[in-house]
């Protein structure tokens, strides 16, 4: 939070000028989606503000948006699996996942011969090296220096989404400021992580026949069906 206070006050601006927030939900390291998260929905609780969740994933593969390739975004999360999802100018077209890296590849090879034959895949993030270059496909490339999640490109992606909204509802005959609008679309307390996976402990819980509460997440699990 003193990160938070310093930046605006570096660049001169209140919070009462913010017409919302944006934080990333996920897939990725548990407990760093659900500070975040926990951040942002309080602080646009107490600000009365939307709070506009962005994909870890499509954040990842925005830098690349312009490329003429399928991009896959990769984090590694552990035992030769990975959250992932294939993005094609800034498109979800693979939809994101928790999975084996080898299952992953294939999936989005899938695609790629279906939509953009003799297009390449390009490969980014930690998840992608646990492959070796000799184990990548001829047509897929690993892309260095994209593993981090730029934090203005979480804002390129949460502005998108919010003046979508905001065009969406200017046709309407009520006179409501854009800050109320995205204040009502993106309530803070509709903000949830999306983990992909089920955490550990809710696994081991399930390995010792425990009743696990039924927490507000969206989660996805190679281990099962349920999503």
């Amino acid at each position: 939070m003193p990160m938070v206070h310093d930046l605006m006050e570096e660049n001169s601006i209140k919070y009462e000028q913010l017409d919302a927030l944006a934080c990333t939900v996920g897939p990725g390291s548990f407990t760093g989606i659900r500070i975040g998260v926990s951040a942002v929905k309080t602080m646009a609780m107490a600000l009365t503000i939307g709070a506009v969740p962005v994909s870890s994933l499509r954040a990842m593969a925005y830098p690349l948006k312009e490329e003429e390739a399928l991009i896959v975004p990769m984090i590694d999360c552990r035992n030769h699996r990975a959250w992932a999802g294939g993005f094609y100018h800034d498109e979800e077209v693979v939809p994101e996942c928790a999975d084996d890296v080898d299952v992953i590849l294939d999936a989005c090879r899938k695609w790629r011969d279906e939509k953009l034959p003799e297009k390449k895949i390009l490969l980014i993030g930690n998840g992608a090296k646990v492959l070796s270059a000799e184990e990548l496909p001829e047509g897929v490339e690993y892309v260095p220096d994209h593993e981090d999640i730029r934090s203005e490109d979480v804002a390129f992606i949460a502005e998108q989404i919010a003046e979508k909204v905001v065009h969406d509802q200017s046709g309407k005959e009520d006179r409501t400021s854009p800050r109320t609008i995205l204040a009502s679309a993106f309530a803070a307390v509709k903000m949830m992580p999306v983990y992909r996976a089920k955490t550990q402990a809710e696994r081991m819980a399930g390995e010792q026949g425990k009743q696990v509460e039924n927490i507000p997440i969206r989660y996805y699990s190679t281990m099962d069906e349920e999503k």
